[in-house]
C-alpha cells in the first residue's frame, strides 16, 4: 500500500482516539455546546485534526501536539468555569433581561450588543408576533432568547450556584444577601451545602450538595 495513504490511515486512527478521549473528558455536552466557547473551540478543534490528514508535511507528531494541547486548553476552561462562576461569567457572559412586565429595558440592548432589527427576528423566529404579548425576554449567553407571554407563570431565577451567591439576580428580585442568608437560616441550609437555590413565587428552594450521594 502507498506510504501516503498508510499515513492517513494512521492520523485518522490516532485523531479518532484523541477526539474520543476529549469527548468522554469533557461530558456530553460538548456534543451539543451551549457556549460560544464550546461552538468556537469544537470547530477549531475539528480544523486541527482534519486539516493535518491529507497533508503529507505536517508529522504526526505535530498533529497530536497540536490536537492535545488545544483539547487540553478546551477542558481546563470547563474545569475552571464549572468550579468558578466568576471565570464562567467571564469566559461564557451572561443572561442579559431585555423585557421586564412588559417594559423594554432599552439600556440592555446596548449591553448585550443586540440591535432592535435583530430583536425582532429573534422573536419571530421563535413564533412571536407582537411585543404586546411578551412579559418578560432574556437574551441567553449562547445567543438563544428566553421568552415569558403574559399571564404565563413567571420563571424561577437562580440566587446560588456551587455555593457562590448570584448578587445580581438577588438585586433585580429586589432582595439583599441578608435576606436571602435569613431565608437559609430559616430552612436549615448553610450556603457551604448549597449547590442550587432558586427564587421562584417570592419563596427560596434550596437543592443541596448532594456530594455523598451515589446512583
Amino acid at each position: 500500500m502507498n506510504t501516503i495513504y498508510i499515513n492517513i490511515i494512521f492520523k485518522m486512527l490516532v485523531a479518532f482516539c484523541i477526539l474520543l478521549v476529549y469527548i468522554n473528558l469533557s461530558g456530553k455536552g460538548s456534543l451539543a455546546p451551549i457556549s460560544a466557547i464550546d461552538q468556537v473551540g469544537n470547530v477549531v478543534l475539528g480544523a486541527i485534526i482534519g486539516g493535518p490528514l491529507y497533508n503529507p508535511s505536517i508529522s504526526f507528531l505535530l498533529l497530536v501536539i497540536a490536537a492535545t494541547f488545544w483539547a487540553g486548553l478546551l477542558l481546563l476552561v470547563r474545569y475552571i468555569t464549572f468550579q468558578r462562576t466568576f471565570a464562567k461569567d467571564f469566559v461564557d457572559g451572561t443572561s442579559v433581561r431585555l423585557m421586564q412586565n412588559g417594559i423594554l429595558l432599552t439600556q440592555n440592548f446596548r449591553k448585550a450588543r443586540l440591535s432592535i432589527r435583530d430583536f425582532i427576528m429573534l422573536l419571530h423566529q421563535r413564533g412571536y408576533t407582537s411585543l404586546e404579548i411578551l412579559s418578560d425576554v432574556w437574551f441567553e449567553y449562547n445567543g438563544q432568547m428566553t421568552v415569558v407571554k403574559k399571564g404565563d407563570p413567571a420563571m424561577a431565577v437562580v440566587v446560588i450556584e456551587n455555593s457562590v451567591v448570584n448578587t445580581d439576580n438577588l438585586k433585580i428580585l429586589g432582595y439583599d444577601e441578608d435576606w436571602l442568608e435569613s431565608e437559609l437560616n430559616r430552612l436549615g441550609e448553610k450556603l457551604d451545602d448549597v449547590f442550587l437555590a432558586e427564587v421562584h413565587d417570592q419563596k427560596l428552594w434550596v437543592y443541596p450538595d448532594n456530594k455523598d450521594y451515589r446512583n
